[in-house]
């Protein structure tokens, strides 16, 4: 499967569905697919006709984190400048999410890891199939949490569960993640894509205007400080590896 058919947008109507699909890999997100995903937001946002948009990985799993073996996220023998374009790339990707005016519902089935569930958390709201879970593995690999995730997941469950989620890599099913608020609804595994599209039509009803003005309301209420903390856990990921301690 090449880079660009790895995302497949299809628009009817009020709803755009997004489903990103690298063929196996356990469905991590690579360069070329945070890329396609960045741009397929972006080409989104600025469709008018479109009031809400679903999120799908595969029909199996929604994204085992990031693709650690793909040095094109690293750049390591690259200029400083070079290093922190690729290094951000996620960054890049989940804000143009974080920031569409329509509203967005995640549709996860099996896991979401890493870069996956903050790709989820990006999301408005997030269907989850009962054997579906969440897990942010990045404080035991030695890393903060990227992306904007680390205020995404407070923002949803405050300061101590967020700790406590991190600090001891904690996998969160479906029915605790319903309890946190970090899921909206539960349903039978392989409905989740039905079931937010269902979600997403009775939702397309609502006049989009007024729609968009809440989102953004809501949202620049909530989130004053959520791109500090992104390019805050970036620049000191990139310091930690420049200086060959990645562990620390």
């Amino acid at each position: 499967m090449t880079a660009m058919s790895s995302v497949k947008v299809e628009v009817e109507g009020a709803i755009a569905t997004v489903r990103f699909d690298r063929g196996g890999k356990a469905n991590a997100l690579d360069h070329a697919m945070i890329d396609a995903l960045e741009t397929a937001a972006r080409e989104l946002s600025l469709n008018p006709d479109v009031s809400v948009i679903v999120l799908a990985g595969t029909p199996k799993i929604f994204a085992a984190g990031v693709d650690l073996k793909d040095q094109r996220l690293w750049d390591p023998q690259g200029p400083a400048v070079a290093r922190h374009l690729a290094m951000n790339a996620g960054v890049r990707m989940s804000t143009a999410w974080r920031r569409l005016p329509q509203i967005v519902i995640a549709a996860l089935e099996g896991p979401a890891i890493g870069g996956g569930a903050i790709l989820a958390l990006c999301a408005d709201f997030r269907v989850m199939a009962e054997d579906a879970y969440l897990r942010f593995p990045e404080v035991r690999l030695g890393m903060t949490l990227g992306w904007g995730g680390l205020p995404l997941l407070t923002e949803r469950v405050g300061a101590g569960r967020a700790k406590r989620i991190l600090c001891c890599d904690e996998t969160i099913g479906a029915d605790e993640a319903l309890t946190l608020g970090l899921a909206d609804r539960t349903v039978a595994a392989g409905a989740t894509l039905d079931a937010a599209r269902e979600w997403a039509n009775a939702i397309a009803e609502i006049p989009p205007m007024s729609l968009r003005m809440t989102k953004s309301a809501i949202d620049a209420h909530a989130r004053r400080n959520w791109a500090e903390g992104a390019e805050g856990d970036q620049f000191l990921l990139a310091k930690l590896l420049a200086e060959g301690g990645g562990g620390a």
